[in-house]
This record gives structure tokens, C-alpha cells and sequence, in this order.
């Protein structure tokens, strides 16, 4: 607490808000100086497969709304010993949020179609937000139908 107050802070208001309502999202948002594209770093539950494929679900949809940005293929749910103290791993083990993720943003450039061998400019990163915005607002619909689609296709692949 007296060591990052401001962490700590964080943490006791998602904690005091989920108690209210679901927080249906927990997202950092990182540089990646290695790989291309965007992608994510999500939490897994593989002894509960209904868990693993719905902590996909929001990534995939994101794939579908900025398919020259972000690539699904790219994004990795296992939690690493060494990233068990990151927030993404507290709001999912700690406070249940399954749509807890750590996105990253590459200084890299692209290699997803049209914008294939270029960097990215500020004018992608803030196209980048406005789509995991729109996510948001497409995985909170109350027309569940794109949620669906999407957890049928990933529910379809994880039996492959």
C-alpha cells in the first residue's frame, strides 16, 4: 500500500465497483518493441474449458473489427510464474474478471493486410482504440448474437 498507493487504490476500486456490477473489461494497454501487430495477453482457465473459450470470445471479435491491426493469432492466454503480479492477472484471479488482458501495441508495424511493412502511425494507434471501443460496445450488446457466433466458432475450433 505505501509502497504504490496508487496500484493499490486501483485495485480497491475495481474490487468495490465488481461488488455493484461486472466489470466486464480490465484492459492494460503496452508498447511492444518484438512482434507485429496488436495482440493481447489474456488469463487461461484450462480446467474449464466454457471459461477458456469465453475469455477469448472479446479478443476474437477485436480480430473481426481490426483485421489489419490485430492479430488473434498472435495473442497468448497462458499466465507465466513471472507475470503472476501483473493487473491483468489480479483482476482475473483475484477479482473474477474474465475479460482481463494486457494489449499491446507493436512500434513494429503490421503485417496484416493493407497495412503490411509500414509502421504504425498515431493516427493506427487511435483507430486501435476506436475499435476496442466498438468491441466493447458490440460484446455488450443486448442482442447476444455476435457473442454467440463468436463462442460457436471458438467452441468449433477448440474441438479440431
Amino acid at each position: 500500500r505505501e509502497a504504490y498507493p496508487t496500484i493499490w487504490h486501483t485495485k480497491q476500486l475495481i474490487r468495490k465497483i465488481s461488488e455493484e456490477r461486472e466489470v466486464v473489461l480490465y484492459c492494460d494497454l503496452h508498447g511492444h518493441s518484438r512482434k507485429q501487430n496488436v495482440f493481447i495477453y489474456g488469463c487461461d482457465k484450462i480446467q474449464d474449458p466454457s471459461v477458456r473459450l469465453r475469455s477469448r470470445v472479446f479478443p476474437k471479435m477485436l480480430s473481426l473489427n481490426a483485421p489489419n491491426k490485430f492479430s488473434y493469432k498472435g495473442c497468448n492466454f497462458k499466465v507465466q510464474k513471472n507475470k503472476v503480479g501483473t493487473g491483468r492477472v489480479f483482476m482475473w484471479n483475484e477479482i473474477g474478471i474474465i475479460n482481463s488482458f494486457t494489449m499491446e501495441a507493436t512500434f513494429c508495424g503490421s503485417n496484416l493486410g493493407k497495412g503490411s511493412g509500414y509502421h504504425f502511425s498515431t493516427k493506427e494507434f487511435e483507430m486501435m482504440g476506436y475499435h476496442l471501443c466498438d468491441t466493447l460496445l458490440d460484446y455488450c450488446d443486448p442482442d447476444h448474437t455476435k457473442v454467440d457466433y463468436i463462442l460457436t466458432q471458438l467452441t468449433e475450433e477448440y474441438r479440431q
